[in-house]
């Protein structure tokens, strides 16, 4: 990951856009409002984990992530087995990584409860393991181990490491007869650039002024969500009560350096698809063509769908970029009540969600 672009805001905090651009980006923003910042904390220990599950309710010695939990030592355990990979596993990871294979997202080294996986792909649940010489005297152990995977819902696909050597485009065909079975979704060929895991670009706080001062505006006393130029910017106000200013709007439209920095972003990295993360009202609002990919959201998370915010807002992010521009995009409302823990891993779910192309594709 890299800071792509940065800005400074009027109380000279720092503004930065994080990630790997690709020909398809998804753009994820934090912090719009300085009063929810539940946003900053799941981008930020996204990557701070560097896609692996975080602590789980502050314990140092269980880490929990997509339904399952594992020590600190085996993430250790596994982050040293990534180091010193063997030939075979640095052969057929050349060709799992970065999405290229299939359009799925494949981790290696992957600890699931008390065991380390050699290749992992969460969505569908696929599990690879590579077998040499040692496996010829531990098949008792093989098949209590794949029968747990198994009841835990992953399909386990056995590869020699012979085969690997003499034959990898059989592996590949081999390993691909496998997954198709489990697919839900039709696999297309992806164009290249598509459906790799650099795709993600990361906002983690657009409002860095508000959430010094835990305020939901600006330093300037603009909300950033009602400062976007779009057609009807400065109408109707009604969502803010009897007195029009306070909508907070801001004294023209696109007046905030916040604003322009996320315009200028747009402009120039042409992102495919847009998830903003808010507080409180524990919906999947969307705008432009994004049902679909509402609803998936909306399956991980267990929000509902709502076109409909419920009040006029002039001015706002999804007006600009869902409606006006056609771009898909997803405000994720999450629930404030909650320890923002509890939120990490089905947020995490839907980043990785995001990373597959075909999720939101215009129909």
């Amino acid at each position: 990951m890299n800071i792509l672009q940065s800005a400074t805001t009027k109380l000279g905090n720092r503004i930065e856009l994080i990630g790997m651009p690709s020909e398809n980006n998804v753009l994820i923003i934090g912090v719009f409002h300085g009063d929810e910042p539940q946003g900053k904390y799941l981008i930020e220990n996204y990557l701070n984990e560097n896609e692996y599950p975080p602590l789980e309710g502050g314990s140092k010695s269980v880490i929990s992530g997509w339904g399952h939990k594992y020590s600190v030592f085996a993430k250790e355990k596994a982050k040293e087995l990534r180091n010193n990979a063997t030939l075979h596993e640095q052969i057929l990871w050349n060709y799992l990584r970065k999405s290229q294979f299939m359009g799925l997202k494949f981790r290696r080294q992957q600890p699931i409860n008390t065991y380390i996986v050699d290749f992992v792909c969460f969505y569908p649940k696929i599990i690879i393991e590579l077998d040499g010489s040692q496996h010829i005297n531990n098949k008792d152990y093989d098949k209590n181990r794949d029968e747990f995977f198994k009841n835990l819902g992953f399909k386990v696909i056995r590869i020699y490491n012979n085969d690997i050597s003499n034959n990898i485009e059989g592996v590949l065909e081999h390993i691909k007869n496998e997954i198709t079975p489990t697919r839900k979704l039709k696999i297309p060929t992806l164009p290249q650039g598509e459906g790799t895991n650099d795709s993600l670009l990361f906002i983690p706080c657009l409002n860095p002024d508000g959430l010094q001062n835990g305020t939901r505006t600006n330093a300037n006393g603009v909300d950033l969500n009602r400062n976007f130029p779009t057609n009807n910017w400065g109408d109707d106000t009604s969502g803010a009560g009897e007195n029009p200013k306070d909508y907070y709007s801001g004294e023209s439209a696109g007046s905030e350096i916040e604003t322009q920095f996320v315009i200028d972003i747009i402009e120039k990295y042409q992102p495919k698809m847009i998830l903003t993360l808010h507080a409180p009202y524990k919906i999947v609002n969307f705008d432009g063509p994004a049902q679909d990919i509402a609803k998936k959201i909306s399956d991980i998370i267990g929000y509902p769908v709502e076109e409909s915010i419920g009040y006029p807002t002039p001015g706002s992010f999804g007006t600009y970029c869902g409606i006006e521009r056609n771009i898909p995009t997803i405000t994720l409302e999450l629930d404030e009540k909650i320890p923002v823990e509890n939120l990490v891993q089905p947020v995490s779910e839907i980043f990785n969600l995001c990373m597959d192309q075909r999720n939101f594709a215009q129909r």
